[in-house]
């Protein structure tokens, strides 16, 4: 039982960093959560051993900070379409020339 949940926490927690740095919003959270639920169950079995819990704890301590961030990342950005003025004057010169380009070969 340690070693699938620690299995499983491992992998969970490379999905994590992993989603964390791809901008997936909110999706991040998910791999997170189970990662902190099989931290937790590692945690226990390890207090119940009496073996070494800094494993569970580094698990469980990555797994919330992937998840805040990414969380944060989701609700603090917004996307916006802004006008491009300059993109539409560049357009206009374009049309323009190719007007007087047109002009000439007549």
């Amino acid at each position: 039982m340690k070693l699938l949940t620690s299995i499983i926490a491992v992998l969970g927690i490379l999905i994590t960093i992993v989603l964390t740095i791809t901008p997936v919003g909110m999706l991040t959270v998910i791999p997170a959560i189970i990662t902190i639920l099989c931290g937790v169950i590692l945690y226990k079995i390890c207090n119940k051993e009496g073996s070494n819990t800094i494993f569970p704890k580094f698990i469980i301590g990555i797994a919330i900070l992937g998840a805040l961030i990414s969380s944060g990342r989701a609700l603090l950005t917004t996307d916006k379409v802004a006008d491009d003025q300059k993109f539409e004057q560049r357009q206009e010169k374009s049309n323009q020339e190719n007007v007087e380009d047109l002009e000439d070969l007549e």
